[in-house]
């Protein structure tokens, strides 16, 4: 079956529901509102249920990590920001030949976030070691940045189901949303 987006009241994204009974469950108790369902139904024995897709929260729901979360810079997101490219020379990588490099080393009070942090090859990563660009004769492509909405959702979404990633986006879309309040 499928999971469900969780949308805050704010509509601002809240989590992933990874059991559909759960996000059915919060659209029957009142706790939320269906704004974008699936094709598939579930039965009782005198009610029939569309599953839902997307839902909203009826109330505001207080969250401690909704800051950090994108400024953490995981391979994923360093990767689909630097668009599988080696900040350095260019070449192509990929999730198991690519690496991440502090632009600041970390052993130089470096920040571990997504402004000091791209993607390198092993080679060019191997090559600067312990040094800034600049001491190595190194250039960047491009600066080290935070990520943008749609990079956002596509770290989210990379690795959903064809038919959730088409019904969220829908949406969204549809909502003229974004996942994150600014």
């Amino acid at each position: 079956m499928s999971r469900c987006m969780v949308l805050n009241a704010s509509y601002e994204f809240l989590a992933i529901e990874e059991h559909w009974i759960d996000a059915l469950g919060l659209v029957l108790s009142g706790k939320a509102v269906s704004l974008e369902e699936y094709p598939d139904v579930v039965r009782s024995q005198h009610c029939v249920f569309h599953l839902p897709a997307v839902v909203l929260m009826r109330y505001q729901v207080k969250t401690v990590r909704r800051r950090q979360v994108f400024n953490v810079p995981n391979r994923k997101a360093v990767f689909i920001r630097d668009n599988f490219e080696c900040q350095y020379c260019g070449t192509r990588v990929s999730m198991t030949t690519g690496t991440r490099d502090h632009v600041i080393p970390s052993s130089r009070g470096g920040p571990d976030t997504m402004l000091n942090v791209v993607t390198a090859c092993r080679k060019c990563n191997v090559r600067k070691d312990n040094r800034t660009p600049e001491e190595i004769g190194m250039t960047l492509k491009n600066r080290p940045r935070a990520l943008t909405e749609d990079e956002k959702i596509q770290c989210l979404l990379k690795l959903v189901r064809v038919k959730e990633r088409n019904a969220w986006l829908a949406c969204l879309q549809r909502l003229g949303l974004g996942l994150w309040a600014a």
